[in-house]
């Protein structure tokens, strides 16, 4: 039989552990509607649109893709994409939150002109929302042909097999403003046709054409210098040159590359070049954009070694040449580190007041 004694005891016992834990239930509560909100939450998982294994621009979204996974608590999936054309649309599902792309394809995806006009059209939309994290470094594509084929200029290029990419892919606007600083235009050549510019590589190294489209940087040009001692046609820069290279590709521009650098360029030459851009959908919040900043820039020195990155310095972070505005939690993190200047302030307005 239970001793009253002992059974009062045990009672007052279970109703003190519940005093007690009604009352930290209710201090918990009342701290917890005291306390500071929380910043905006983090997502889990972010996906980086990028171009085909085997391009330069692949294994800069990866490099990135890397860096931010490591030093964010954002894990970022790469999704390699045919081109800018093919994924852009995406970005308004919420199936690409981020990319690595040429800025002549964003800064028209942004505005919704040229082929993005249409595509913009078809999405219900007049452009894309399209913000700028940080500048990259130039994407060098220009017309490769074999060690021991005789053109030494794009001039030469007339009356021979040269590669052409579909109407209305910026691969095409590519070739047709390198082939018009020599005066020329897809008639002057025999028209060999390819999708991107891994299959125009291996048409030229297959000999099926004289002149192909290819980004010196990528692995597949080293693997072209390796099988066929493939070499890069210099671009005359003569400003009527270049100002013939702009009636079709407003970003792109001629720089003197110096030799010895790239395993493709012995020699230093000038070459047509287009800047590649780190951007992201306008509404990523700016917490995810701003520890995404952060990452790349504190740890550049990684960000360097990566394949296909080391020109991503810090001084090239904050560019006018894209055209695009910057996101927001990019700038707050510019801005905290003192490098955000009343100019960036003043071109960041301008831009944002072209938008359709």
């Amino acid at each position: 039989m239970e001793n009253p004694k002992e059974g009062g005891i045990l009672k007052m016992k279970r109703q003190l552990v519940l005093v007690i834990l009604t009352m930290m239930l209710v201090l918990s509560l009342v701290a917890g509607g005291c306390a500071p909100q929380a910043p905006a939450e983090l997502p889990g998982v972010l996906t980086l649109a990028t171009m085909p294994p085997g391009m330069i621009v692949n294994a800069q979204g990866v490099g990135i893709a890397d860096i931010c996974s490591k030093y964010t608590p954002i894990a970022i999936k790469v999704m390699p994409a045919t081109n800018e054309m093919v994924w852009t649309p995406m970005i308004l599902t919420g199936e690409v939150d981020i990319g690595v792309a040429s800025s002549l394809a964003i800064r028209q995806a942004y505005l919704g002109s040229f082929v993005f006009e249409g595509i913009a059209q078809q999405a219900g939309v007049k452009s894309f929302p399209f913000r700028l994290i940080c500048g990259g470094s130039p994407l060098r594509t220009n017309f490769m042909v074999r060690g021991d084929d005789p053109a030494k200029t794009i001039a030469d290029l007339k009356g021979r097999r040269v590669i052409d990419f579909k109407e209305g892919t910026h691969f095409k606007i590519y070739g047709q403003g390198r082939l018009a600083t020599a005066g020329l235009t897809y008639d002057d050549v025999i028209r060999v046709p390819a999708s991107n510019p891994i299959e125009s590589a291996r048409a030229v190294m297959e000999g099926r054409a004289d002149a192909g489209d290819l980004a010196i940087g990528a692995p597949i040009a080293t693997e072209a210098v390796a099988k066929v001692n493939a070499r890069w046609l210099p671009v005359d820069p003569s400003p009527e040159s270049v100002s013939r290279l702009k009636e079709y590709c407003e970003t792109c521009y001629v720089h003197t590359v110096p030799g010895g650098i790239f395993i493709e360029v012995p020699e230093t030459q000038t070459l047509m070049a287009i800047d590649v851009v780190f951007v992201t959908r306008e509404d990523v919040s700016d917490a995810a954009i701003y520890e995404m900043t952060k990452a790349i820039w504190e740890n550049n020195a990684e960000l360097l070694a990566k394949p296909g990155l080391f020109e991503w310095t810090q001084a090239k972070f904050l560019t006018k040449e894209p055209q695009l505005p910057y996101h927001p939690g990019a700038i707050k993190f510019y801005q905290e580190i003192g490098v955000w200047t009343q100019d960036m302030e003043d071109f960041q307005k301008a831009v944002l007041a072209e938008k359709p």
